[in-house]
């Protein structure tokens, strides 16, 4: 099964398009179980389209305010939640202090690697 892990930052975290990706975890993400990634810059260089019962509107800025901010997405192949978890928690150890991962199960898609 697939799974989405979303790796949130803290919003002082800004700088790190111009950083390197640690080299643990680079060797993460270059495993196999890892079927693609996504490294995104920082929530102020989002731009939102909502439909509005029909209009569509368009918004600077992500879709919600919050403390963190979305800083990636990484997809995986595991076999069950529990190896899902243990995937995100040996990334999770890689990253910078406050960083948050959400796990996801991915309902369908065509995505296949990167």
């Amino acid at each position: 099964m697939q799974y989405a892990l979303l790796a949130y930052s803290p919003p002082e975290d800004t700088d790190r398009a111009s950083r390197p990706i640690p080299g643990g975890l680079a060797h993460l993400l270059d495993r196999p179980d890892v079927t693609g990634w996504a490294r995104l810059h920082a929530d102020e260089s989002a731009t939102t389209l909502r439909n509005d019962d029909g209009r569509m509107l368009l918004t600077d800025g992500p879709f919600i305010d919050s403390k963190e901010y979305l800083a990636g997405l990484i997809l995986i192949e595991a076999d069950n939640l529990d190896q899902a978890l243990a995937i995100a928690a040996e990334m999770l150890e890689e990253t910078r202090p406050g960083t948050a991962i959400e796990v996801r199960p991915i309902l369908d898609g065509r995505f296949r690697g990167a």
